[in-house]
């Protein structure tokens, strides 16, 4: 195999393992207060007065605001919890 292949894949396989590496550290660390703030900005709570909990399954989180319980996935997405029940 020619010189010139090798060092191209190389450098390739090299670039492609930094890019890898340097978006892996790229990641958002939110804690619940931070979510629960943003959940009582969206809906029009008060932070001070919203009640956090850990979620099952798909939600990771649900946050009560002024009597109102809405659950949040891992994706950042809020949507109301049914009434009947979490």
């Amino acid at each position: 195999m020619p010189r010139s292949v090798i060092i191209t894949t190389g450098s390739l396989v090299i670039l492609a393992a930094l890019a890898g590496y340097w978006l892996g550290q790229r990641q958002v660390n939110v804690d619940s207060a931070d979510v629960i703030a943003a959940v009582a900005r969206l809906h029009g709570g008060d932070p001070a007065t919203c009640v956090g909990w850990p979620g099952q399954g798909a939600w990771v989180m649900y946050v009560e605001c002024s009597g109102v319980t809405y659950r949040v996935n891992r994706f950042g997405q809020v949507s109301r919890a049914p009434e009947d029940g979490i």
